[in-house]
């Protein structure tokens, strides 16, 4: 008599949930994943799979539908023989998703970003000749661009396009800002070099830039670039006259890292709170100053960081101090490093302000189980899923939540491996389609009953049970040679 993971498990009705749940169970291995991608379903999670096997990315890319090809053009792991398909591909926008290589995240209990590694060099020479202007633009964006291609681009014909690669460009090609400044068309092209100029902006491209705005039908369009150059610029008499009598710009100049260090002594006592602020944030700020200026935070808000604190070099007594500041910012900057101590981690856990606790919980590998289970008690954010998945979350929690009268709770609990078999059987007959549909990939399930689950009248339980990463691999195959799915090449 077969094992009951081996009987036909197939229900006509249910088979394009029961397939699609299989193209996102964390367990397919390659040869389930390759079977897949010729499976008449929306395949679209299967192309954003980060293990996708190189022969199912070649079906794909090889798909009618525009959408499909634009997700797998986006999917930072893709080989080079599907690369150069994708940057053929007859639709720009599948050529400009490819181009861009844009971040992406992943949710494993710490929330990460993360960055798709280099496409070959064919490809962007390619996509650098592409026609497109917005396909050349996403490319001018890739942070790996090689920088032969880059400096080409700086002589691209769309004047947006060579501000782009040269404000991305890292280090900027300072022996060609001030050309590009005065090529670039409108405040948007300016802001992005600026965002990159590696020192101060010489004094006179600022005047030259402040008589453009002056003389200009519509300086409100120039807000934002005005607090750029209040920020970049080399300061001179008259720059700094002009900048520290404008409300709008002082809390930009205050940032400047040529202002002189009299006129920030001035600015820590600015009525202004914004001022204030900008002041505190200055790298190489005499710690004494520094907390000795009184300044108030949203404590809900997760903006504000220290962008300089992310990369400095911190020794473990430096940790300490910047956990210890007065100023919120920066220990909230210092929870989003993953390189803390125990110590460091125990001070931010207990921190009085709610958005250095949330950062402890999202960012960091090593955040305490009480304080994970504190905090997505009431937060209802996506990055609450990454507190339940976390490896320090707590079971007990994690029970609580699926017990709830709210089913928001029940569905982001529903998955947790420490639940009781009794609360999941209860999550599988839930009101919700939601909720069981994410017990149903409860790893914690028997594999006779995850078996009896494809077999369910409702998709929501079959698409979940499909997707369980404890499915064995037999049970996957099985259901693929009932679908009458070979994967031995395209639709």
């Amino acid at each position: 008599m077969p094992a009951p993971f081996e009987r036909p498990v197939i229900m006509q009705r249910n088979l394009a949930m029961l397939l699609r749940g299989l193209a996102g169970n964390p367990s397919a291995p390659p040869e389930v994943l390759v079977r897949l991608a010729a499976a008449n379903i929306d395949r679209t999670e299967l192309a954003r799979r980060r293990d996708l096997p190189a022969q199912a990315a070649v079906i794909l890319a090889g798909d009618e539908d525009a959408n499909l090809r634009s997700e797998l053009a986006a999917n930072p792991h893709l080989p080079a023989e599907v690369q150069i398909v994708l940057a053929r591909d007859v639709d720009a926008r599948v050529r400009g998703r490819l181009a861009e290589g844009a971040e992406y995240f992943t949710t494993v209990g710490v929330h990460g970003r993360h960055f798709p590694g280099p496409l070959s060099h064919d490809v962007y020479e390619l996509l650098a000749r592409d026609q497109q202007p917005k396909v050349r633009r996403a490319l001018a964006f890739n942070r790996h661009l090689p920088d032969d291609i880059r400096a080409r681009m700086l002589d691209d014909d769309d004047a947006r396009t060579a501000a782009i690669a040269a404000a991305e460009w890292n280090p900027a090609p300072t022996a060609r800002i001030s050309e590009l400044l005065s090529q670039a068309t409108g405040a948007f092209g300016r802001e992005l070099l600026l965002l990159r100029l590696d020192g101060p902006l010489p004094a006179g491209a600022a005047h030259g830039m402040l008589a453009d705005i002056d003389s200009s039908t519509d300086p409100a369009d120039s807000a934002g670039l005005l607090r750029q150059i209040a920020a970049t610029a080399d300061l001179d008499t008259d720059l700094t006259g002009r900048f520290l009598t404008d409300p709008q710009l002082r809390a930009a100049v205050a940032a400047n890292p040529t202002l002189d260090p009299e006129d920030v002594a001035a600015l820590a006592h600015d009525p202004d709170n914004q001022v204030r602020a900008a002041v505190v944030a200055r790298r190489g700020l005499d710690p004494v100053l520094r907390e000795s200026v009184s300044v108030e935070y949203d404590d809900r808000s997760s903006g504000d960081t220290v962008e300089w604190l992310l990369a400095e070099d911190l020794s473990e007594s430096d940790q300490l101090a910047f956990a210890r500041s007065r100023h919120q910012v920066f220990r909230k900057t210092l929870a989003m490093r993953t390189d803390l101590s125990d110590e460091a981690v125990g001070i931010l856990a207990a921190d009085e302000s709610f958005a250095v606790r949330l950062f402890v919980c999202e960012r960091q590998p090593n955040a305490p189980g009480w304080l994970l289970a504190h905090i997505a008690a009431d937060w209802k954010s996506y990055s609450r899923w990454d507190m339940l998945a976390h490896k320090n979350f707590p079971a007990d929690a994690a029970t609580a939540l699926a017990r709830s009268d709210d089913p928001q709770d029940r569905v982001v609990a529903a998955a947790h491996p420490g639940l009781p078999i009794e609360t999941i059987e209860a999550l599988l007959a839930d009101d919700d389609d939601y909720v069981r549909r994410r017990a149903s990939t409860n790893p914690s399930i028997p594999t006779d009953r995850l078996i009896t689950l494809l077999e369910a009248d409702e998709s929501a339980v079959v698409s979940g049970a499909a997707a369980n990463r404890t499915l064995p691999v037999v049970t996957m195959h099985q259901v693929l040679d009932q679908a009458g799915l070979s994967g031995c090449g395209a639709r």
